[in-house]
Order: C-alpha cells, then sequence, then structure tokens
C-alpha cells in the first residue's frame, strides 16, 4: 500500500480539498500506521508550548562563544606544539649538516658540487642503460636526500591526515 501522499497530507500543515479529505479518511480507516501518525500529530497540536528560561538565550550564547574559543585556543596550541616539534626534529637532524657548514662551508660546498656531479652522471648511465633504474637508483643517490625525501613524505602524509580529520569531523550542536 502508498502510504506516500497520506503522510505527506498528515505531516504538512496545509489545507487539504474536500477530494483530499475524504481519501485521506478512508485510507485511516483501513491503515494503522496512518491513523497512528494522525494521533501523534493531533497530540503534538495540542500541546502547548513552553517558552525558554528567563537568559536562557545569553547563557546558550555564552557557552557557544566559550565552545568557540576553547576550540581556537587548542587549535592554536595544537599547531604550535606540532611545528615545535617539526622545526625541533629539523634541528636535530640538520645538526651535523649544519655544523659542518659553519665550521667549514668550503667542505661542504664541494662536497654538494660532488653529489651533483655523480647525480649527473648518474643520470647519463640510466639514459645510456635504459630500464636499470631501480638498481642504480639508491646507490647515486647520497643518504641525505633520502633522508629529505622521506622526510617530506611523513610531513605530507600528517598534513593530509590533518586535513582528512578538520574537513571531516561531523558538526555537533549548533555553530
Amino acid at each position: 500500500m502508498d502510504h506516500r501522499p497520506f503522510e505527506d497530507w498528515l505531516l504538512e500543515s496545509k489545507e487539504l480539498t474536500n477530494i483530499e479529505k475524504h481519501q485521506l479518511d478512508a485510507h485511516l480507516q483501513s491503515c494503522p500506521s496512518c491513523c497512528a501518525l494522525a494521533e501523534v500529530g493531533l497530540a503534538l497540536k495540542s500541546v502547548k508550548s513552553v517558552q525558554p528560561s528567563e537568559g536562557f538565550v545569553d547563557r546558550f550564547q555564552f557557552r557557544l562563544a566559550a565552545r568557540k574559543k576553547a576550540l581556537r585556543r587548542r587549535n592554536f596550541m595544537g599547531f604550535f606544539i606540532l611545528s615545535f616539534c617539526v622545526l625541533s626534529l629539523l634541528v636535530w637532524l640538520g645538526w651535523p649538516l649544519l655544523a659542518s657548514f659553519i665550521h667549514s662551508p668550503v667542505n661542504l660546498l664541494a662536497s654538494w658540487l660532488t653529489s651533483l656531479v655523480s647525480l649527473w652522471a648518474g643520470l647519463q648511465a640510466l639514459y645510456q642503460g635504459g630500464l636499470v633504474v631501480f638498481k642504480v637508483l639508491p646507490a647515486f643517490v647520497p643518504a641525505y636526500v633520502w633522508m629529505i625525501i622521506l622526510f617530506l613524505a611523513g610531513g605530507w602524509s600528517l598534513l593530509w591526515i590533518f586535513s582528512v580529520l578538520k574537513f571531516t569531523k561531523l558538526p555537533q550542536g549548533v555553530r
């Protein structure tokens, strides 16, 4: 049995035509589900609405503002702690490189130049060797480059996770 038009008529508060009223009355006599829905609708319409207590709106807005402020503070502190940890990790991982640069910048620049030359030679070998890329790639890329690549991939993954968590958070209550 199709209840759709009758349920709509019972749930909406618009005026029905005489034909619709007769159809609804006939359906209510044969359908206990729609009859119960009509009784609930009548009961809800007969209930006196209660006004909120004095100052409810002000208290609600105050609590809402306090919740938003706490959320902003928590997000700021989380971002600050994450930034501090990432910066500390960068300094800790990069300290040997930074110390050698401070101690002797010429040696570091020479090692970087050597790495670039070996990278160029490795790329030429790949070009001439064809699909030997998976055998040669780890050998000619310096270890610190792999460390940077892995660190960037980890940071990108963290950024992805936090953005997914932020954008899929279900709203709770009124915002």
